[in-house]
């Protein structure tokens, strides 16, 4: 069989595939976790009397079946921590032999040589782990499970000693601010830059608690870190070049197209197009993918603001992190401003105006 370059064989899929397919999905397997970060926005569900019915093996199998001939692709499989489902290896299994890309986001506590053997015989596209502090008086502040740095930390170099793919990403928080550059540079080092991802963003829970909020940096903190780091402001940079959104008019609520190529099924089996909104939701124990992806989930196409919101014209649009699913979860309105992310989204304005200019005088 001839080998294809990654890349080559990603324009062939982009090229191919023009029209509506569920090209890339998140399978979140389980709400439960060996952890408790408390900004995490599902885990009011990881407590035993909040913890619903998880999917079987046999019901993934159907559900997968029926992706895969509709042109599904890339693949990953989250949490919670997936590894807590007990029928984890045989989903993972079967979605590798029906041909998906598999990635497994983790936080890697569970991941011990067994899967590590596994994964070597049956490899993932990629394993992501969430590293959060760089010493273990930061790290299990926030997991709140003593001895889980030292444990994770030897999962990581096992990993990369197996040479396994692996991602590392970091949560910028309250709890880790003064480590993010520590946090970074051991992961360059360890893995090279492109191993690498950072994200600030903390959403409220799927209950609407508001608590994974209040451990947010600041907007005045995020741009500090993405002024100092050159590289978190050429990701910004680069990141609003290529803006996939919509970008109707005004007058429509949604602007996000993610829900064109890609899906998310809860692990109830809710197919949802975005992880944090049930809307044009369907139940895969009771209909099909083919009806959520194309009869649901186009309908939001159709959703217009129905007051005078200040979101409909702001000038900063393109530069927020507002969408109807984030504002209903804080603030319990889709269409409400949310002033974090107001305040966020001028000052990267600002900040995206003297990069384009410096970019310019370069």
């Amino acid at each position: 069989m001839k080998e294809i370059d990654f890349d080559d064989f990603s324009k062939n899929l982009d090229e191919k595939f023009s029209k509506r397919i569920p090209l890339e999905g998140q399978i979140e397997l389980t709400y439960r976790c060996s952890y408790h970060c408390p900004y995490c926005y599902c885990a009011s569900y990881n407590k035993p009397k909040n913890q619903r019915q998880e999917l079987s093996f046999s019901q993934w199998k159907n559900i997968l079946d029926e992706i895969l001939k509709l042109g599904g692709v890339y693949l990953t499989l989250t949490g919670g921590d997936p590894l807590l489902h007990k029928d984890f290896l045989c989903i993972y299994d079967y979605a590798k032999s029906r041909g998906f890309l598999v990635s497994i986001f983790t936080n890697g506590y569970l991941l011990d040589d067994r899967y590590i053997r596994h994964f070597i015989d049956n490899r993932p596209f990629n394993i992501e782990i969430t590293l959060n502090g760089i010493t273990a008086r930061t790290y299990e502040n926030i997991t709140q499970v003593k001895g889980s740095f030292k444990r994770v930390m030897g999962t990581i170099k096992k990993i990369k000693e197996s040479g396994l793919p692996l991602v590392l990403k970091t949560n910028g928080l309250k709890e880790n601010r003064d480590e993010i550059f520590k946090i970074k540079k051991f992961i360059y080092k360890l893995l090279g830059k492109g191993q690498y991802k950072f994200d600030s963003f903390l959403i409220a829970g799927l209950d609407k608690n508001k608590e994974p909020t209040k451990h947010r940096l600041t907007p005045q903190e995020i741009e500090e870190l993405e002024t100092v780091d050159p590289d978190m402001s050429a990701c910004r940079l680069e990141q609003m070049k290529n803006d996939h959104g919509l970008w109707r008019s005004g007058e429509y609520l949604y602007h996000c197209n993610s829900w064109m190529r890609g899906y998310f099924i809860n692990p109830c089996g809710l197919l949802q197009f975005c992880h944090l909104s049930t809307k044009y939701s369907t139940d895969l124990t009771k209909e099909s993918f083919k009806k959520g992806f194309y009869e649901e989930f186009p309908k939001l196409l159709n959703d217009k603001y129905k007051t005078d919101s200040k979101c409909r014209r702001c000038e900063f649009k393109r530069c927020c992190h507002h969408c109807p699913a984030r504002a209903f979860l804080e603030v319990g309105d889709e269409e409400a401003p949310v002033e974090y992310f107001c305040e966020l989204a001028e000052l990267k304005a600002k900040k995206l105006k003297e990069l384009k200019q410096g970019a310019g005088n370069g």
